[in-house]
């Protein structure tokens, strides 16, 4: 349990979200000893996710880490389902709390967006989300996290569209393409090298593929081609 991030970063990362849900406790947000059991068992849960994924997710680890009886959460939460798909709202909503950069530079703007992308991947909760990716095509993995996909998705294509609006961009530069291409290559070197996508490297491939889709080679062919 917990060998993808470590027993000392679960623990941290446990009493920094106790440390940010205090906080809001405190301003009459949370409050109850039930509410503290619902954060333990959602931290647990998101701990499991990173190191077993969605089909090897096992209730009882969840349990013994939240410090918890299995009764508690299935009295809760009946079905790994259910508790996974709190889990992943947990993380949604917690990334719809950074949104995506707005500088009015599309450089800049996808500079930082993938820096962060970076940086999340790096997460307990990056680690979880990643491992449900690789399960996607599993039906209930694809409806646990359809809507939170579709959400930040959208986010990411909104930054292009602005930038066509701002004139940055051609017309019918499709987003899809140039996040698609930018991805691919901040994942290949990531995969290929021992250390992340230094600053210099990043800003330089950003710089490509903005150039080019300025060129108008990422210019849909097709009406309606990205939805």
């Amino acid at each position: 349990m917990l060998a993808i991030c470590g027993r000392g970063d679960y623990r941290r990362w446990k009493r920094a979200v106790a440390k940010r849900n205090e906080t809001r406790r405190t301003a009459g947000v949370l409050g109850g000893r039930s509410q503290r059991v619902v954060e333990d068992v959602i931290v647990a849960a998101i701990a499991e996710l990173a190191e077993s994924g969605y089909r090897a997710f096992r209730m009882d680890v969840v349990a013994a880490s939240a410090g918890v009886n299995k009764t508690t959460i299935y009295r809760r939460w009946p079905t790994k389902k259910s508790l996974i798909g709190a889990a992943v709202e947990w993380m949604r909503r917690y990334v719809h709390d950074v949104p995506l950069p707005d500088t009015g530079s599309i450089e800049q703007d996808l500079v930082e967006a993938f820096r962060r992308k970076v940086s999340f991947k790096d997460r307990l909760e990056g680690k979880a989300w990643a491992r449900l990716l690789e399960e996607k095509h599993d039906p209930e993995v694809a409806d646990a996290i359809g809507l939170a996909v579709e959400e930040r998705s959208g986010e990411w294509y909104a930054m292009i569209t602005r930038a066509i609006e701002r004139g940055e961009l051609p017309k019918g530069t499709e987003p899809r393409l140039l996040l698609g291409m930018l991805s691919a290559i901040v994942e290949a070197w990531n995969a290929r090298s021992s250390g992340r996508l230094s600053s210099p490297l990043l800003e330089a491939a950003v710089q490509t593929v903005v150039v080019g889709a300025r060129s108008g080679s990422l210019v849909g062919k097709r009406k309606n081609s990205v939805r």
